[in-house]
């Protein structure tokens, strides 16, 4: 009896692990993610999140995902700044569970208005499914973290778009910029893989300046955020302790606005 009783209750257990795990994959298989860009090009009137992001998961959830649209796109030649809470704000209004919901990449996206048509984007066939196909650049072989890209790095292809936009820079465009993750053969080439390689890396020393009409001061410091000409980093001043922004003039300068909050 008492061997009996301890079968049922190893079988109990283990039943309820099993459907435990059939819950928790069932979850997993329900899972949206949604990897967000720094930047990212776009046209048209509205933001739809399936041409700001990349989105992945179940079919069905990932066409209502890319269908929420997120708000106004800029117009060609402005930008505007969408963050992660905005869009989270734009899934609970179109009824999405936000549990089911994760989110990759960055916590902001700034979102630049580009004509596509003028600089050669435009889709040059549909697929049977009735999707763009786009030619895009893309990877000629697998490229590991941090390599700079050559001419040999590059192919173009035609690619169908089942959501979101191609980035519409050519093969010259991305000559010289950097992998910012390992890139498998045939992935096109965006702002979610490359990046310009910067001319300071966190962790560089370099000198902090404050410049007025009349008079230039400088202190050391040490970055603390990596960036190239013109980029706005955080850089900690070394004999205050202090940290400020500042932006990037050369490799080894960054100048403070004395009128933009907190001066060395």
């Amino acid at each position: 009896m008492k061997r009996t009783q301890a079968l049922i209750l190893v079988l109990a257990l283990l039943s309820s692990v099993f459907l435990a795990s059939l819950t928790v994959c069932s979850a997993a298989e329900e899972r949206v993610i949604i990897t967000l860009p720094e930047s990212v090009n776009v046209q048209g009137s509205e933001l739809l999140l399936g041409t700001i992001a990349e989105i992945s998961g179940p079919e069905d959830m990932v066409s209502k995902v890319a269908a929420i649209n997120a708000g106004a796109a800029p117009i060609s030649g402005s930008s505007r700044r969408l963050t992660k809470g905005q869009i989270e704000v734009r899934l609970r209004q179109g009824g999405l569970d936000l549990k089911k919901i994760e989110f990759q990449g960055s916590t902001t996206v700034q979102v630049y208005g580009v004509d596509f048509a003028a600089v050669g984007s435009a889709a040059v066939e549909q697929s049977e499914a009735g999707f763009p196909i786009y030619e895009v650049v893309v990877a000629a072989a697998d490229l590991p973290r941090g390599h700079v890209l050559t001419r040999e790095d590059l192919s173009v292809e035609s690619q169908e778009f089942r959501s979101g936009q191609p980035d519409p820079r050519t093969v010259e465009q991305f000559l010289g910029l950097r992998t910012k993750r390992h890139v498998l053969s045939g992935s096109p080439l965006t702002t979610l893989n490359v990046e310009t390689v910067p001319v300071i890396e966190r962790g560089a020393a370099v000198t902090i300046i404050v410049q007025t009409s009349s008079l230039v001061v400088s202190a050391p410091g040490i970055a603390r955020g990596t960036g190239g000409v013109g980029e706005v980093i955080p850089v900690e001043n070394t004999l205050s302790r202090q940290v400020v922004s500042g932006e990037i003039i050369d490799g080894q300068t960054v100048r403070v606005n004395l009128r933009g909050p907190g001066t060395p």
